[in-house]
């Protein structure tokens, strides 16, 4: 778009956030110095200690606090290369092209099981989308549905039924948030203008969803479907219907065009990969090929409805920008949640990555894939490079056998690639699934990935059941970029676990999914900066979330050593009048005032920053301990790496307690073991070692000592006040709690009298 002197208007702006830039940079200068002297002060003490060629107590925890330094040191290595230079941009939609010359966008939306992913939910996320501020024609919705229900299937098909409806309504009234649920819940929305023509209409849409909403509940109730669930859920044949009616222009929705809307539930059998998410994602890849084929792809989860209609017209003013698309791969939004409390206890803001982390890649060559809310271009998902670079593979027909190789014996899905080899914008796609349904069909079976590149160059990779971080590492390896759209409004809003027990399952599958990168032979530190395009900063940063589960050794070592040597009232820190000291204590204040800053500017308090401090120890302790124990067990072939789809649903009591901010340990398994059992060995160290120190006058000599526990007590405070003092529901259960305190108990009678 160009001004009235024809000067070329860019549709979005990009700044380096200042002052944060140079204190990040001068911050690294000094924190580099004071953990160099830290480093060498632990490995001289250790030298020493071997040269007096004694194993004792004292030498053996300063084996395990320096390797623990080594492990911390790598990591915060690893991190600066998100902050070497954090960016912010701005998008200005109303630059767009007009609606005409819009590009087509196929949106895919994910479902696995009904009974942890709510019906109603799941159908407020479609018909959020099919209201989209975008030319409906343009707009082909897919619903996979790993579980082959049958309530999803009905219940999609009343939701497009209330969608000829609702769409028209949104769109004639200028309605600021689509997802049903929301705009009636009078609580959450300002109330428009009361026109009368405006409250009519609302009131009959009010009635007609409500009437909706007791078809679906009558749905997940029926004794059929549920039978049905159980059936299919791991074993069923593939499926595809066209939920769209053919008469889309009827006399009920006036002048206004409904979206596409498609069901797809592929094939499944016991015993045969199936390969997660990542499977599911291929299928839609290949079945909106040959039905859509459109150029830009939206994945979104199931819960995550759209919260700003104009969120797709804020990603095309990156993807059609001519001097960024040739190279753009994607577009990625923050994961942002309706359901939050008020401290957020358990982290589930996800704040560190979506406010802090991802501002600083996309100063590099742009963010990591999140899972969900990003719109990708389809070529950058069948293999190949960026436009104008060297070895970019033209697809053409002259060679089908090759084609046919890579991407499987689908003849319509061969000729999908050759019509949108290149960007046509004005193309207008207008087929559907036809009566050859087999042929469609065909892209959703077991069979037709076997001897094809799919899931290891094409479309989402298999390497990893973290697939959106695999499959973004590779684009960017490919020389692909992304970008990195943060508007002050939401524009998609989804909801987090409240139970405790499935956040740290949530977190043990992403942290071992990580780990399993960074042991392969993809590893960033290797394969990442081994490719010209690839930035080594870039590859720093990955391999800062590929390595992360490992501060689970450093937090091990920190949560036991020091402790037992000061009950012991053996010193491992330098006493507090040395010089030595100032180094410990510029390292330990410039960590948490870099955290305290990143969280200040994110819009949050000293509160975010303790919750935050307390669950990476928790979370080092539990998630990332366990998963990096599940990638060693399968490395020697005796486990798996597991899928464990997080539970959305809750009950009333589960929602009460987590709003007013109690930890609710109900349904925890052993996997909080290891935590509990450190906060007990943190606390009865920290009474023994302050009687040690009283009793010595070694205040100067153990004061180091004294000050961590006291720190890590303060972050164990739920842990223990869950084990020994809550009677209710927050309480650790009795069984988890009984074995922390004979283990803890154990650990310190060996130190003490051993």
């Amino acid at each position: 778009m160009r001004d009235n002197n024809n000067n070329y208007l860019p549709m979005h702006t990009c700044r380096v956030i200042e002052p944060t830039t140079t204190i990040n940079r001068l911050q690294f200068l000094l924190h580099l110095c004071a953990a160099s002297v830290v480093l060498y002060y632990h490995a001289s003490c250790l030298l020493s200690a071997i040269h007096l060629d004694r194993i004792s107590v004292a030498s053996v925890s300063l084996a395990f606090v320096f390797l623990a330094d080594v492990v911390l040191f790598f990591m915060w290595v690893l991190s600066q290369g998100f902050r070497y230079r954090p960016v912010s941009r701005s998008v200005f939609p109303e630059r767009l092209p007009d609606d005409d010359m819009l590009p087509d966008l196929d949106i895919f939306i994910m479902t696995a099981n009904p009974d942890k992913e709510p019906t109603i939910e799941v159908m407020n996320t479609v018909l959020s989308v099919m209201a989209l501020d975008y030319p409906s024609e343009k707009l082909h919705i897919y619903l996979s549905d790993d579980a082959g229900a049958d309530v999803t299937l009905h219940a999609v098909k009343e939701a497009y039924s209330f969608g000829r409806f609702w769409v028209p309504f949104c769109k004639r009234f200028a309605i600021g948030v689509r997802c049903p649920e929301v705009f009636f819940d009078d609580s959450k929305i300002n109330q428009q203008e009361s026109e009368k023509e405006f409250v009519q209409e609302r009131q009959k849409i009010k009635v007609m969803y409500d009437a909706f909403k007791k078809k679906v509940k009558k749905l997940k109730e029926g004794k059929d479907s549920t039978r049905g669930f159980e059936k299919t859920r791991h074993e069923h044949p593939s499926k595809i219907e066209n939920i769209r009616e053919v008469e889309t222009n009827s006399t009920d929705t006036g002048d206004f065009i409904i979206p596409s809307l498609v069901y797809v539930s592929r094939e499944k059998r016991k015993g045969v990969p199936h390969h997660f998410k990542a499977g599911a994602l291929n299928v839609l890849l290949r079945v909106s090929g040959v039905v859509s084929n459109s150029p830009y792809i939206l994945v979104l989860d199931c819960d995550m409805y759209s919260n700003d209609p104009s969120s797709v017209r804020q990603a095309m003013c990156f993807h059609l920008d001519s001097k960024l698309s040739p190279s753009l791969a994607f577009v990625q939004f923050p994961q942002e949640f309706y359901n939050i409390n008020k401290d957020d206890i358990y982290c589930a803001e996800l704040r560190i990555f979506f406010k802090t982390l991802w501002l600083g890649l996309d100063g590099l060559r742009g963010p990591v894939l999140s899972g969900t809310n990003f719109f990708v271009k389809r070529c950058a998902l069948y293999g190949n490079k960026p436009s104008g670079t060297s070895n970019r593979e033209e697809f053409n027909l002259e060679d089908i056998s090759r084609l046919k190789h890579k991407f499987g014996n689908s003849n319509e899905f061969c000729l999908s690639l050759v019509e949108k080899s290149s960007y046509d914008f004005d193309e207008k796609i207008t087929t559907y699934i036809n009566p050859q349904k087999d042929k469609v069909l065909m892209l959703a079976s077991l069979e037709y990935e076997s001897d094809t590149r799919w899931g290891d160059q094409i479309g989402f990779l298999y390497g990893s059941v973290v697939e959106d971080y695999f499959t973004g590492f590779h684009l960017h390896c490919r020389g692909w970029v992304s970008t990195y759209c943060f508007p002050s409004k939401p524009a998609f809003l989804g909801n987090v676990p409240i139970n405790f027990n499935d956040t740290l399952f949530q977190n043990k599958r992403w942290n071992a999914g990580l780990f399993e990168v960074a042991l392969s032979r993809h590893c960033p530190l290797i394969f990442g900066i081994s490719k010209n395009f690839n930035s080594v900063l870039q590859s720093m940063c990955y391999a800062w979330l590929a390595f992360w589960p490992v501060f689970s050794f450093p937090l091990l070592c920190y949560g036991i050593f020091p402790q037992l040597c000061f009950l012991n009232g053996i010193s491992l820190f330098p006493e507090i009048t040395s010089p030595w000291f100032g180094a410990f204590a510029v390292v330990f204040l410039s960590s948490c005032i870099q955290h305290l800053r990143e969280v200040v500017r994110s819009g949050r308090n000293f509160t975010t920053w303790c919750n935050e401090q307390r669950f990476w120890m928790i979370n080092g302790l539990t998630g990332q301990l366990f998963a990096v124990f599940n990638v060693l067990l399968k490395l020697i072939s005796i486990s798996a790496v597991n899928f464990d789809l997080t539970n959305k649903t809750a009950d009333k009591a589960q929602i009460e307690r987590y709003e007013n901010g109690v930890f609710d340990f109900e349904g925890c398994s052993l996997m909080l073991l290891p935590a509990t059992t450190l906060s007990l060995v943190n606390l009865g160290a920290l009474i023994g070692g302050a009687w040690q120190m009283i009793k010595f006058k070694a205040i100067n000599r153990l004061f180091a000592q004294f000050g961590l526990s006291c720190f890590i007590l303060a972050l164990s405070l739920p842990l223990i006040e869950g084990i020994i003092f809550r009677q209710d529901t927050g309480r650790v259960p009795p069984r988890l709690a009984m074995w922390s305190i004979v283990l803890s108990g154990l650990i310190l009678f060996m130190f003490m009298f051993g």
